[in-house]
């Protein structure tokens, strides 16, 4: 699997290569303001195409920072209880588990129905 994974790197990257080598002709943008940039089409091209990556991580890095936080609660949280459990008076020495019953469709430990 990591070969076909390198060979379609490999070939990608030929291709978008040849791209390049055949587009190196002057272009002309017309931006606001009657500003014009030239440049070749293969630069204008990548530039076109790192300013939607840079928009795409903006749109979604407010969404990826909250889980961040929410997981990092969630592991506090998760610590906190695995300490609280963890000590000797939170736990009655006799509380065994009793095994799940088979005819239950829930993963779920306790007494027989």
């Amino acid at each position: 699997m990591k070969l076909f994974a390198w060979i379609v790197r490999i070939v990608v990257f030929v291709l978008l290569f040849v791209l390049a080598l055949r587009n190196t002709a002057e272009a002309s943008l017309q931006l606001f303001f009657n500003a014009v940039w030239h440049a070749p089409l293969i630069l204008i091209l990548f530039a076109a195409f790192a300013l939607g990556a840079v928009a795409a991580l903006a749109a979604v890095a407010p969404g990826l920072m909250r889980q961040r936080m929410e997981l990092a609660r969630l592991r506090r949280a998760a610590a906190d209880a695995r300490a609280s459990t963890a000590s000797p008076s939170a736990a009655p020495a006799s509380a065994a588990p009793v095994p799940r019953d088979g005819n239950s469709p829930y993963n779920v430990v306790g007494p027989k129905v």
